[in-house]
């Protein structure tokens, strides 16, 4: 049975003795960040109390966790089902359920874990492999963030699988779809997708709201963009029938190595949203569709295409989503994002992919309101507060997988070099 860390109940009673403690208003900057961060690690031991109730409770073989959960603990469903997995964890993977209870792993890493043992199901050789390397998993969810370990879990998960396609059918087998009318006579409907069809659909909608949005504009009409604008974009693709407005469009990311030779430590193979899919069905899309071809140097930086103009072009556009999947700053998915100009247009700067970087709204506007971002020749930004104190560094997203594909196509050309002078030599 899985017993509370001893610290834990140590760690709270210091942190609710500095709760009562301390005064709010008269905190300064550190201060609160030192506060957050044990606040912080309150909830996970806190979060790491709950998986152990709910796994006392799969042992008592009575109510589920995701009963209780959602009941006395007024989780919704979906919460409630993310503690049960967090308690599937305590007998496969003791060291990382036990680093869990401590408050050293993340929420978030530790859901990840539980995930990616979920996606492991189809085949007990896989779930086996995943849990003999309980110390190594837990290692790295203690050290990384959650984007960090997120994305090096998915790779491993992917070694250990057949590349996530047994999981990506299994996700399009659940897909469905249901309507109905209300009693005040409205169609309602709700449709439950795998990421990447959902991806095509929201990509398709995204389209045709920009397209209505220009229109509108056009005529002289004040454009509100939400959900009233994308239900008209929804309705106008189905009334274009059978794709005369072009096919739903999904954007795929994935390197020249992988596409020639398989999938390796460093392979790049995901959708605009970050959704990572399976070589096959890459292979699959690639006998139609249309191409863009991106080349990104060691350092991670795409060369530069297009010409100067005041908006950034598609091919902009593209090169940006393989170095940027995301805003230059946080999590926001590229496509949600605006193009920046650094040095703004207006103040003589160029279109071009040396000066244009995507963020989201929210970083986009603190940007115009007196943040200062400045990159340099690799694209590392360096983010300035409005008093001119540094903020963050943040290092190209696209730096490591380029130099980690970079040395892999180096060391493959040594091989061969070395494999041709043995054959001449004998």
């Amino acid at each position: 049975m899985v017993q509370f860390s001893s610290s834990a109940p140590v760690m709270l009673r210091a942190h609710a003795d500095q709760l009562a403690a301390i005064s709010l208003g008269s905190l300064d900057e550190s201060s609160v960040i030192d506060l957050v961060r044990a606040n912080e690690r309150a909830i996970r031991v806190l979060e790491g109390v709950g998986s152990s109730a709910a796994t006392r409770l799969a042992e008592l073989g009575g109510l589920s966790a995701e009963d209780v959960f959602s009941t006395a603990g007024r989780h919704s469903t979906a919460q409630a089902r993310r503690i049960s997995r967090r308690a599937s964890l305590a007998h496969p993977m003791p060291h990382v359920a036990a680093e869990f209870m401590g408050g050293s792993i993340a929420t978030a890493n530790i859901d990840a874990i539980a995930s990616a043992r979920h996606r492991l199901r189809h085949k007990p050789e896989w779930v086996s492999n995943l849990d003999s390397r309980d110390s190594s998993i837990a290692h790295k969810a203690t050290r990384m963030n959650p984007k960090r370990f997120s994305t090096w879990l998915r790779e491993l998960t992917e070694r250990i699988s057949d590349d996530g396609e047994t999981e990506q059918r299994s996700e399009e087998d659940r897909n469905s779809f249901r309507s109905w009318t209300s009693a005040e006579g409205r169609w309602q409907a709700r449709l439950d997708l795998d990421a990447i069809t959902g991806e095509k659909v929201q990509n398709a909608i995204d389209a045709e709201a920009r397209s209505l949005a220009k229109q509108l504009s056009e005529a002289g009409t004040t454009v509100h963009h939400g959900e009233h604008l994308n239900s008209s974009a929804l309705v106008s693709v189905i009334d274009s029938g059978n794709g005369v407005k072009g096919r739903p469009s999904i954007h795929v990311v994935v390197d020249r190595e992988t596409l020639q030779h398989g999938v390796w430590d460093g392979s790049l193979k995901r959708t605009g949203a970050g959704n990572d899919l399976p070589l096959s069905q890459i292979r699959r899309m690639l006998c139609d569709s249309f191409i863009t071809h991106t080349v990104l140097g060691p350092s991670g930086r795409a060369l530069a295409v297009g010409r100067s103009h005041r908006t950034a072009t598609e091919a902009q556009r593209a090169a940006l989503r393989v170095m940027y999947p995301t805003c230059a700053l946080c999590e926001v998915r590229f496509d949600h994002c605006e193009i920046h100009h650094i040095i703004e247009w207006d103040h003589d700067g160029l279109t071009d992919l040396n000066n244009l970087l995507p963020l989201c709204c929210v970083h986009h506007e603190r940007v115009h309101q007196g943040w200062r971002i400045e990159m340099n020749e690799d694209r590392v930004l360096r983010s300035y507060r409005p008093d001119g104190r540094l903020w963050k560094t943040t290092p190209l997203p696209s730096a490591a997988p380029a130099w980690a594909r970079t040395t892999h196509r180096h060391q493959k050309d040594k091989r061969h070099r070395h494999e041709r002078t043995r054959s001449t030599t004998a």
